[in-house]
């Protein structure tokens, strides 16, 4: 859990700063921002659900379960 809190307060740190230092002004700045936001969480959902799935196989494998594959990101 450390881990997913360190990554997303680097991801943010690090949107603040290239927005602060950005060369661009206003509606293009915001436009990257939008994209870069977009793009950087399709990445968590995609790393979440794989540590779910992760997560749910080992406790089902424990319990003698079988596998079941189901998303928490149905959009």
């Amino acid at each position: 859990m450390r881990i997913v809190s360190g990554l997303i307060t680097g991801a943010v740190a690090g949107i603040v700063a290239g927005i602060l230092m950005a060369p661009d002004k206003g509606p293009k700045t915001r436009k990257r921002f939008a994209k870069d936001s977009d793009k950087f969480r399709k990445e968590f959902e995609k790393s979440f659900q794989k540590n779910l799935d992760y997560l749910i196989e080992n406790i089902n494998q424990g319990m003698g379960r079988k596998k079941k594959k189901k998303s928490i990101f149905n959009f």
